[in-house]
């Protein structure tokens, strides 16, 4: 039995709906995008944040979570799952866990719209559950993880060294969604004003914790469930290297990192170089050093709740976003 199995057994019969459900959302007439759909229930990985919302009920309500935190649940994973799909798109990638994105099977057009359809049918289940701050909380997602998105891009442009940058970028583009599963949770269960911050930061601080080893899967060419090398193809310099550029940007070696990121476009003897660079000058130990931080300021929240096989699993599921291979 894999970890996150464990992890999830105190509400596989909620997965369950949660994937039946998902399923029913997206039913459609259109065979290309039941094939897409079905392509994608395949190639989406572990469903960590599905697996959050429950978790994050079940201990809040002392039980069962309530038929409502899956419905929201669904909501937060078709969001996800349409950025997917459009960041496929953007970076050009041909696989995701193995298998073929939607823009090779299709094409970018069709791909586009596929994942517009999937982020319509989230807006139209959140107008359904008659919630307004959950109305306002999935409404206000795409805006922030595309704003996100973009300010990376913006960032890899004009070459900004800096680490609160960084941060808040991908609080943005990531967190901002793990933060969101948390509150929901809250919110479905009928939690205190000050139970709902908590939840939503320990949200944060895992989906923090989570961006950072995706970002580190960037450095090696170990099977990660999606191409390597691509933040760096496209001049992004997350973590990992920004770490050793910030360490040694008056050097020579430095600059000379600097200058192969101005170029358009990086080539693979760059991309190899930059790597190398930020494994040999401490990138990686530092980034694991950062997401090691951001779990234990969640796990000493977590404990501030009553222990139960809720709770117990959240904080597996700490572990399990720090150590992860893919």
């Amino acid at each position: 039995m894999q970890q996150i199995d464990i992890i999830k057994a105190p509400v596989a019969e909620y997965v369950a709906d949660f994937h039946s459900q998902f399923d029913e959302i997206l039913a459609t007439k259109s065979e290309w995008l039941q094939d897409a759909i079905e392509r994608l229930n395949a190639s989406t990985g572990k469903k960590v944040r599905p697996v959050l919302v429950a978790l994050m009920a079940g201990m809040i309500r002392g039980g069962e979570p309530p038929k409502s935190s899956i419905d929201a649940a669904v909501l937060l994973e078709l969001i996800h799952t349409a950025t997917l799909i459009h960041d496929d798109v953007i970076d050009e990638a041909s696989t995701r866990r193995g298998q073929p994105t939607l823009n090779v099977i299709y094409d970018n057009r069709v791909a586009v719209l596929m994942g517009d359809f999937v982020l319509s049918s989230a807006l139209i289940g959140a107008i359904s559950l008659g919630d307004l701050e959950v109305i306002q909380i999935i409404s206000s997602i795409g805006r922030e993880l595309t704003e996100g998105e973009i300010r990376q891009f913006e960032s890899a442009d004009r070459l900004r060294l800096s680490e609160e940058n960084y941060y808040d970028i991908i609080r943005q583009k990531t967190a901002v969604l793990f933060a969101s599963c948390a509150r929901i949770a809250g919110i479905m269960t009928g939690a205190s004003t000050p139970d709902k911050e908590r939840l939503t930061q320990i949200g944060e601080y895992l989906g923090m914790a989570f961006q950072i080893r995706d970002d580190i899967f960037d450095y090696y060419s170990a099977d990660v469930g999606k191409p390597t090398g691509n933040d760096l193809r496209e001049g992004k310099i997350t973590l990992p290297l920004l770490h050793a550029l910030l360490e040694t940007e008056d050097t020579p070696e430095g600059q000379h990192c600097l200058e192969l990121l101005r170029e358009r476009p990086i080539t693979e003897t760059a991309v190899a170089h930059l790597t190398r660079y930020a494994i040999e000058h401490g990138g990686i130990s530092y980034a694991e050093g950062r997401i090691a931080d951001y779990l234990r300021r969640a796990k000493e929240l977590l404990l501030s709740y009553p222990e139960s096989v809720y709770r117990h699993s959240l904080i597996s599921l700490a572990d399990y976003i720090g150590s992860r291979t893919h």
